[in-house]
């Protein structure tokens, strides 16, 4: 397809019209229609070929046994009798997102008009099934949705079409996005401007127009070829595996599998238990076969760990690939003194498929406590481990192995490679016996600690834990600073909001008025200030975000800080107070809070050094009811750094770092701060569980004049040079996880915004 002419070729319009005026017969299938309760989705499809089924109250998934790949149009049509009864639902109704699998972030849907939402997407592969979520219905809603396959072109003009219309109401000449197509075309090529148009038409398709899954096209053309190590000390490693009584004939063709790959490493000295009170006639016989003195059969009660080698604990069909346990013994070789050492990990099917890559952060303490991130993949020092690992759910083997011990900081060694291959496992959700021991483990962390854990929830819709640390008595005082200049409209809406809305009862807000001159904003300052909680700073300086932030710190009392936009708004009660448990804690910095666009979609969930070259937000448009890569949205951890739209630190941490570096004026001082916390020696933290609108950069505009673009070069020049190792490898994210966006998507582009360095 070409778009090199001065318009649209017309051949393409022609087929696109007729494509679309082309009638099909069209085939209702009701689903459920007596549901009428509250939160519940009643639907009709529209595609005879497609078999609706309705999962939940407010999910429903369509089926396809014979579906190909290519590029297919979504849309889902709202009766009008469901928005007139209830006109409050239509921010419920437009929040609605579509799951593709483990393989690809949740997406939204656009908005064409009230009552319709659509999307046009690319599958690499046969689309076999699709789920609708409706995360926040509170009434009864009745739904058409249509799904087809469509050509390229047509896919083609009707993302032209959206974006047109969008950047219309925007101000846009509404031929912009046709002719700036036409012109990457010309200047580069035609995958080039589909990629760029894709990525306006909704930013969380971006790389969605492979003609492969991601992770095989990652595996073919980046993933790094593992090194050919021999470790020069012989490191034993002793490998745990329970048969179970009830195993299946897949759960045998496993047990084999995962005992060949042991076979097959390069490096010699491991040890396989199986675990079982009775030894199978299968088992034996296919023993007997192997003769193989290095696979062991032994039970619980006469298990020993011997603590001169490194322990795993597996289950039925996971395997290693040949060089895995020679990488880690090098690794163990080098960190004696570490009490695990983990890799990344993906899934393997019964099929032997390879699927659903984990890229790991490097140790990550606060996400181990919401979620086993580490996997399977995880061999354990023999001396600090016990006999009643073996019994132990894993998620609590790695709390009690990592955050046990003294040198926690530095115990847990992280190997950026696929070195497991883990079962793909059938089961939906967490045992309730596994929740109640990872709970009970969790609060044995802090019983000494005067920061104690006092409970801890679980999140059954997301699978993970939280924390709840005690709150400090009595409450320590947190001064709220809130810069602007005029902008009295979000400037109130984000004070009210405060007040009106925040339970935690130890604050002051301080307004700092950088050179307001709007009457009506004046005398709002002179009207607010009368409130008790409320202070109005006066700053008469030009603006330098930094300095005023100082000045404010330098003029209030607070035993916390706290830098709020003067473009956000409290939307739940405990915001502050989920953030002062946690920046009370004394090995925590700078805690940071899940900010929203008005739509409902990530602002901001923790900052990640490297993208874009330089720093951007993590699952930044993903739906705030995701659970995000490796469920890490919905789980309180670790960051290089949060933005100061809505930060909370000490204050006696903020004075001793220095501060907001007021050589950086605008842009990136939030950034420069929290790794000067965490070059201290602090955990930075980011919690899903304080959570505000951020109408993002209103009060402060775009950076689109000269004078702020040299500005804006100027502070990336400074940073860095004075972070160039952390811009380089987040220890928070992933080599193999892309810096083109923000949504942790496979690394799939050659230009890496990175010098060369070894894998």
């Amino acid at each position: 397809m070409s778009l090199t002419s001065n318009r649209l070729n017309s051949e393409i319009l022609s087929q696109c019209a007729q494509y679309l005026n082309k009638k099909r017969p069209e085939k209702f299938i009701s689903m459920e229609p007596h549901i009428r309760y509250p939160g519940s989705v009643t639907a009709q499809i529209k595609n005879h070929s497609w078999v609706l089924r309705q999962v939940t109250k407010n999910t429903l998934k369509l089926e396809h046994p014979n579906s190909e790949g290519g590029w297919y149009q979504l849309k889902v049509k709202y009766h009008a009798l469901s928005l007139a009864k209830e006109k409050n639902l239509e921010k419920e109704i437009n929040s609605v997102f579509v799951e593709f699998g483990d393989q690809q972030a949740p997406i939204t849907l656009i908005q064409e008009k009230t009552g319709l939402l659509s999307l046009t997407f690319h599958s690499p592969i046969p689309l076999k099934h699709i789920e609708l979520i409706w995360p926040t219905l509170s009434a009864h809603i009745k739904v058409s949705i249509q799904l087809k396959r469509v050509s390229q072109v047509s896919a083609v003009m009707s993302m032209l079409r959206t974006v047109s219309r969008r950047e219309q109401q925007e101000g846009e000449s509404w031929q912009h996005i046709y002719r700036i197509t036409r012109a990457r075309q010309k200047r580069v090529d035609w995958p080039f401007a589909l990629q760029r148009l894709v990525q306006t038409y909704h930013p969380m398709l971006s790389g969605k127009t492979l003609l492969q899954t991601p992770y095989a096209f990652w595996r073919q053309h980046f993933q790094p070829k593992l090194p050919n190590v021999h470790c020069q000390q012989s490191i034993p490693t002793v490998v745990w595996m329970p048969i179970p009584d009830d195993i299946t004939s897949d759960g045998k063709k496993g047990v084999q599998q995962t005992i060949q790959s042991l076979i097959d490493q390069t490096h010699q000295y491991w040890q396989l238990n199986l675990l079982t009170q009775n030894l199978p006639a299968w088992l034996e016989a296919h023993l007997a076969t192997l003769q193989e003195d290095r696979v062991q059969i032994t039970s619980y009660n006469k298990a020993q760990l011997a603590p001169t080698a490194w322990h795993s604990f597996i289950e039925c069909g996971d395997q290693w690939p040949k060089h895995a346990l020679a990488l880690f013994a090098q690794c163990i070789a080098h960190n004696a003194a570490a009490s695990l050492v983990y890799s990344d990990h993906d899934e393997i099917t019964v099929q032997q498929e390879r699927c659903a890559p984990a890229f790991k952060p490097q140790w990550n303490p606060e996400l181990l406590k919401s979620n086993n991130y580490m996997g399977r993949a995880v061999f354990f020092n023999g001396q600090l481990i016990h006999s009643s690992f073996l019994a132990m759910p894993q998620h609590v083997r790695c709390l009690h192995a990592a955050l046990n011990t003294p040198t926690a900081k530095c115990a847990c060694i992280h190997i950026p490679h696929i070195l497991f291959h883990q079962r793909r496992s059938e089961q939906q959700g967490i045992a309730l016996t596994e929740r109640q021991q990872v709970q009970s483990a969790l609060k044995q962390l802090t019983q000494n600690d005067v920061h104690t854990i006092t409970r801890v929830t679980f999140d059954k819709t997301h699978q993970v834990y939280h924390a709840h640390y005690r709150l400090p008595a009595p409450h320590p005082r947190v001064s709220i600073i809130i810069p602007t200049r005029n902008g009295l409209t979000i400037t109130r809406q984000c004070v009210e909001s405060i007040l009106r809305l925040t339970s935690y009862p130890n604050y002051q807000i301080t307004i700092v008025n950088n050179q307001s001159d709007c009457p009506d904003t004046l005398a709002w300052f002179q009207q607010i200030s009368q409130h008790s909680s409320v202070q109005v700073l006066d700053y008469n300086q030009p603006f330098n975000y930094s300095a005023i932030n100082n000045f404010a710190v330098a003029h209030s009392d607070g035993d916390l800080v706290c830098l709020l936009n003067n473009d956000t708004e409290v939307i739940h009660s405990t915001w502050l107070t989920e953030m002062v448990r946690q920046a009370s804690r004394p090995d925590i910095g700078c805690v940071g809070a899940k900010l929203l666009f008005f739509d409902d979609t990530i602002q901001h969930a923790g900052v990640i050094l490297g993208i874009w070259g330089l720093a951007g937000h993590a699952h930044k448009h993903y739906s705030t009811y995701s659970h995000g890569y490796q469920k890490r949205l919905a789980c309180s951890q670790n960051y290089s750094a949060v933005t100061a739209a809505c930060l909370l630190v000490k204050r006696s941490l903020y004075e001793s770092v220095g501060g907001l570096d007021e050589k950086l004026t605008v842009a990136f001082n939030d950034v420069d701060f929290c790794l000067k916390v965490q070059q201290a020696g602090y955990y930075n933290l980011w919690t899903p569980r304080a959570t505000l609108y951020h109408y993002e950069s209103k009060s402060r505009g775009k950076e689109d004049t000269p004078a702020k673009k040299a500005r804006e070069q100027q502070e990336i020049t400074l940073m860095k040079q004075r972070w160039p190792a952390i811009i380089q490898n987040d220890p928070h994210y992933s080599r193999h996880l892309t810096r083109h966006r923000e949504d942790f998507t496979l690394r799939l582009e050659e230009e890496h915004f990175e010098a060369t360095t070894k894998t």
